[in-house]
């Protein structure tokens, strides 16, 4: 766990073996990380988001939404500033790109990249 790494006081939170928070990272919690994972300088992780339904009362007074737990599968490398939002789920051996903003589950053996992320290309 790197210097500035932000997890909250980790309940909700599960990191396998080997795996790593880069600079700054900030993870919220239900998340579960497995092993292997490498993550560079500010990844964030995302469970919950501003409400945005109603247009008569300003988006900062309508609360949260509900958490939803992201899974990370085993040996996934997450790029630097990547963004995965609430309730993605990443297959084992995908790869992050650097900047992408992940809004969708990611397939096993995956290169995604972009905003909103997208597949590349497989590893297999």
């Amino acid at each position: 766990i790197e210097k500035g790494a932000y997890f909250g006081d980790g309940r909700g939170l599960y990191m396998g073996t080997g795996s790593g928070l880069g600079v700054n990272c900030q993870i919220q919690r239900p998340c579960h990380i497995g092993d292997y994972v490498l993550m560079g300088p500010d990844v964030v992780i995302f469970t919950m988001n501003h409400k945005a339904d109603r247009t008569d009362i300003p988006i900062g007074a309508q609360g949260m939404t509900g958490k939803r737990k992201v899974t990370i599968g085993n040996d996934v490398w997450i790029g630097q500033r990547a963004m995965i939002m609430p309730g993605v789920t990443v297959g084992d051996g995908s790869i992050i790109a650097a900047g992408a903003v992940v809004t969708k589950d990611v397939p096993p053996y995956s290169i995604v990249g972009g905003i909103p992320a997208r597949v590349l290309k497989t590893r297999k």
